[in-house]
């Protein structure tokens, strides 16, 4: 799994702006840096919120890999742990192979702020740190190209 090391962001701002994500700081699930959601910028970056408990997001985890494995040049990916417990998540992770930087937010902070009932939910952010897109449930290889049609060349 990749470090958080990796992400672009840009100095945060105390003011939370409509239309990104809220000032929320998240421990890396690797070692690494805290990352600051607002402050994720510089480029297209693909947040998914899932969890191990979650079947629909354990289904579409692989086709997220293979999309990261594509894209990943172009556009950032981050997934966010959410309501699961960190020993849980960095399992799947392993049995799995994913390689793209991760964040725990065991609260589901995220989720709440979203207003979304349920996982998984994936939000596509321009490279301004703006949404660009929001996605509720499962994805599959189509739909990630779909989402990331926007911001790829």
């Amino acid at each position: 799994m990749a470090s958080c090391d990796t992400l672009p962001q840009r100095a945060s701002s105390a003011e939370t702006t409509t239309g990104r994500l809220p000032p929320l700081q998240l421990s890396c699930l690797t070692p690494g840096p805290t990352i600051d959601l607002a402050a994720l910028s510089g480029r297209p970056v693909l947040v998914n919120l899932w969890a191990s408990w979650c079947g629909p997001c354990r289904e579409e985890m692989p086709a997220l890999q293979a999309a990261h494995e594509q894209y990943g040049e172009q556009v950032q990916f981050l997934g966010v742990d959410s309501k699961d417990t960190t020993e849980a998540g960095a399992a799947f992770l392993d049995d799995i192979g994913v390689t793209y930087p991760q964040v725990v937010d065991p609260e589901g902070e995220l989720l709440n702020h979203l207003g979304v009932p349920g996982l998984p939910v994936t939000v596509l952010l321009d490279e301004e740190g703006r949404i660009a897109a929001t996605h509720i449930g499962q994805l599959d290889s189509e739909s990630i190209e779909e989402l990331l049609a926007d911001v790829t060349i």
